[in-house]
């Protein structure tokens, strides 16, 4: 049996980010401009944090739809845009994004039991940016072998790994992450 813990969208079809107007530091976006409006701006980011403060000009937010509807928003949000940054509306926002949020934070919980993995940084909506002792692409690999699928590593932390609540996902299934991943990180 497999559990996809992906986000839905496959991070090859994300489109790279303007990286000549933001830092981003311990996990959370710095916006240091110019800009150029409407500036794309990610809700939650792509490791899966909640971002709080935004530019203040028109923005285009890239989101993930499931849980947009309870996340802060840019003052002037022109439209929405998902990961493959394809327009999407309200109609397209997820209707159990408390109820995700509340399971993202008890996976989180018990992900962080095992010795040597911590959550890179919070507040965090459905996915869960976790760092471990290991090396990303080893711990994937070896998730994926477990039967867990569509985790992802988080580009530039050493051992960073990003984790995603889906809908459909029981408790049987976050017994079987955090198994896979415990095997991964302590063998």
């Amino acid at each position: 049996m497999t559990v996809d813990i992906s986000e839905g969208i496959d991070p090859h079809l994300w489109p790279d980010l303007p990286a000549h107007d933001r830092l981003v530091v311990g996990g959370h976006t710095f916006w240091v401009g110019p800009f150029q409006p409407p500036v794309i701006v990610a809700q939650p980011n792509r490791w899966g944090v909640v971002e709080s403060c935004f530019p203040d000009v028109p923005c285009l937010v890239e989101c993930d739809p499931e849980v947009i509807a309870e996340l802060p928003l840019p003052a002037e949000t022109v439209g929405f845009v998902d990961r493959a940054h394809r327009p999407i509306g309200p109609e397209d926002f997820g209707r159990s994004a408390t109820e995700l949020m509340r399971g993202a934070a008890r996976l989180a919980n018990r992900l962080t039991q095992i010795p040597g993995v911590v959550v890179f940084a919070r507040p965090f909506a459905r996915s869960i940016p976790l760092v471990t002792p290991r090396e990303a692409s080893a711990i994937v690999a070896r998730c994926a072998a477990a039967g867990i699928r569509g985790m992802r590593a988080l580009a530039g932390v050493g051992g960073g790994i990003v984790v995603t609540v889906r809908e459909e996902h029981t408790a049987g299934d976050h017994d079987r992450v955090v198994e896979a991943l415990a095997e991964a990180v302590i063998g």
